[in-house]
């Protein structure tokens, strides 16, 4: 199973993103009704794709009620059930990402679909800020860039003079 993976420093916040997925889905390039949002963090100078995780335990599902969403067994991608959706927002809050919106026309979620397994946001990012790659490959990358900000973290507490308990004490 592949999953969709973001890389914000790679962002430059093109948007390119949101307009071909509004254009996959809805036929017209519209960020509103796209399945992946850019977040930009305005002082961090840092902008974020916001999509879909696939979560295993999907909280989605499982707050919605009306039985309107459920998983492709290919692919991981939440499907949508438009008939059955009544807009209520419970899977908008359930999700930890923030990654479910509502088209505020049709009155339905929008959730990633993954474009049946061809996401058009990874085939039009020219920074390469959305990937797809297997859960595997995933996973290697969340673990190499979680060592990479705790060891930059550690380097920039030592240069400004941190010291932990025991180091650098009088004997």
């Amino acid at each position: 199973m592949n999953v969709l993976v973001t890389y914000p420093e790679r962002c430059v916040g093109c948007r390119i993103c949101e307009q071909w997925c509004s254009w996959k889905h809805e036929g017209q390039v519209n960020p509103t009704k796209a399945r992946v949002r850019v977040s930009r963090i305005h002082n961090k100078y840092l902008n974020i794709p916001v999509t879909c995780m696939q979560c295993v335990k999907s909280p989605c599902i499982a707050a919605c009620r009306e039985g309107a969403l459920s998983k492709d067994p290919e692919t991981g991608a939440i499907i949508v059930s438009e008939e059955a959706c009544i807009g209520c927002r419970r899977c908008v809050r359930a999700c930890p990402y923030g990654a479910v919106a509502i088209d505020k026309d049709k009155r339905v979620v929008l959730i990633c679909d993954l474009c049946s397994g061809d996401p058009q946001c990874v085939a039009h990012c020219r920074e390469n800020a959305i990937e797809y790659v297997p859960l595997a490959v995933a996973d290697r990358g969340q673990r190499a860039a979680y060592v990479a900000t705790v060891a930059a973290q550690l380097a920039e507490e030592r240069s400004i003079g941190f010291s932990t308990a025991g180091e650098g004490g009088s004997k």
